[in-house]
């Protein structure tokens, strides 16, 4: 097509005294000619910047910031009214998502766990692994090539590690004592002892769970090196044991979490719809997407709570747009063990909203039908930086901890809580299944919990009751009536 071509349309015809117009390189001709096109075919009467994104994506979908370029040209020639919705629209086109940085050395298939780190930061109560006892060094590289111990296969990579910082702690504490590190009964009562009297320190004191994974991961070295004796192998399995009896007894900290915060289910739900409502109200567009990213996550995983390794949602591979819901398909990764298992949710409306959200940006509602394909077409993941940078797998537990002042972990036993409390053992098995959980051990724990506070809330109950039967009807009165004086003093707080 051809200027005299462009120029000869019913359209052109109130441009033409413009003198500038002749002028116009024809590439911008041909923006704004396919942007009267669209106008006529959609019945648009006052695009606004959503229109002339949606217009430059269908018109060069490959470059789409190069057709709204050729199209502010032309309109600072005929239409210089329109040039601030051009500019909101150039800033509102979706930024490509930047690759990740290379894979660490760390993470390479030939990890070495042992590898000297130059930059490596001091440590207090721990050596770096290439402090450990050479033979041990030796032990912990066949375990990352994935070869067989002694009497034990080799561990997954993620215990391996947590296995080789156990090591350094012990290592630390025999040396701190005057011993060389070895696998026996004497020294492994000296780093536990080391390591309680470190945990009493803590707000939260000593946690059994803390003992029990320490020795596990060393009666895991002993018997996968081969290098304790069998006498002292045993001694370890019975310390685990020990320690596995107390971590029963001690509820974990996520459950002392919830109560501190008095975090529910539909409470973040409702802090999600919060945060929402700020984004659409935020003048700073940084800050808006921040907003709208952390609504959907409260919204999203408080009610399907996956796992850290989990989380990261992406596009066509994880998360589908069917049947006219978003639907989440993601293996479960709970052990980072193979597992051909998968969780499959299909979102009510009411929650493939904040999938919704996050897809809109700052597109008008009207658009949302195309940015649910476009989305799928790219293949991006669903929460990335303002910037169309890739998070790091701490952005989603971090803005979740950030908004909800819980941790990300506390969101499977949130449910729990919540469906138990309101539904009992139907409630926890439906929960289990959200939160890909099959053990019968979990229900049994989830369900404990309940009892326990049931118990407490009936123990309280009779209390009470008691100590009403043996008050006078006055005396009640009068407590009753300080009670709502001081509820109203709270109340102007």
């Amino acid at each position: 097509m051809n200027r005299y071509h462009i120029l000869s349309k019913p359209a052109w015809q109130q441009f033409l005294h413009i003198e500038e117009i002749h002028d116009l390189p024809l590439p911008a001709l041909m923006a704004a000619d396919q942007v009267w096109q669209q106008a006529i075919a959609s019945g648009t009467e006052q695009p606004v910047a959503s229109d002339y994104i949606r217009w430059a994506q269908s018109s060069a979908a490959d470059a789409p910031d190069i057709w709204l370029s050729h199209l502010r040209v032309a309109f600072e020639a005929i239409l210089p009214s329109e040039l601030p919705s051009i500019e909101a629209a150039t800033a509102l086109l979706p930024k490509p998502v930047l690759e990740p940085d290379p894979v660490s050395a760390d993470q390479s298939v030939d990890w070495d766990p042992c590898r000297y780190k130059p930059n490596a930061r001091s440590r207090k109560v721990s050596v770096h692994p290439w402090e450990l006892p050479d033979d041990w060094q030796d032990v912990l590289r066949r375990a990352a090539h994935g070869f067989p111990g002694k009497k034990a296969a080799a561990p997954a990579r993620d215990i391996l590690h947590r296995m080789c910082e156990k090591l350094c702690q012990f290592t630390w504490s025999a040396r701190e004592a005057g011993f060389e590190p070895a696998i026996s009964g004497d020294i492994i009562n000296r780093y536990l002892a080391d390591l309680e009297a470190r945990l009493h320190q803590k707000p939260h004191g000593i946690r059994w769970a803390t003992m029990r994974a320490t020795a596990e991961e060393l009666y895991r070295f002993a018997r996968y090196s081969g290098l304790a004796s069998d006498e002292d192998t045993r001694y370890l399995s019975k310390r685990l044991t020990r320690y596995s009896l107390y971590e029963k007894g001690q509820d974990a900290l996520k459950f002392q979490a919830l109560l501190d915060t008095g975090n529910t289910t539909l409470g973040l739900l409702d802090k999600a719809d919060a945060l929402l409502l700020r984004a659409a109200s935020e003048p700073r567009p940084s800050r808006r997407h921040l907003l709208r990213n952390a609504g959907a996550i409260l919204g999203l995983y408080s009610i399907v709570p996956l796992r850290n390794a989990d989380a990261r949602l992406i596009f066509g591979e994880t998360l589908h747009w069917e049947a006219g819901t978003w639907v989440i398909d993601t293996a479960i990764k709970k052990t980072k063990a193979r597992n051909t298992d998968h969780l499959v949710v299909a979102l009510e409306p009411e929650f493939a909203r904040y999938v919704d959200a996050v897809v809109q940006g700052d597109h008008d509602v009207r658009h949302l039908p195309e940015m649910r394909a476009l989305a799928m077409e790219r293949g991006d993941p669903l929460f990335v930086r303002d910037r169309g940078k890739y998070t790091s797998p701490s952005y989603i537990p971090r803005l979740f901890k950030t908004f909800s002042g819980t941790s990300f972990t506390t969101t499977r036993t949130m449910l729990h809580t919540d469906q138990a409390i309101n539904r009992g053992e139907t409630g926890t098995r439906d929960a289990m299944v959200m939160a890909q959980q099959t053990s019968p051990q979990t229900a049994k724990k989830y369900q404990a919990k309940r009892v326990r506070q049931v118990a407490v809330q009936r123990v309280q109950a009779a209390a009470s009751d008691r100590r009403e039967a043996l008050m006078s009807d006055d005396l009640m009165r009068q407590i009753r009536a300080l009670t709502d004086r001081q509820d109203n003093r709270n109340a102007d707080l």
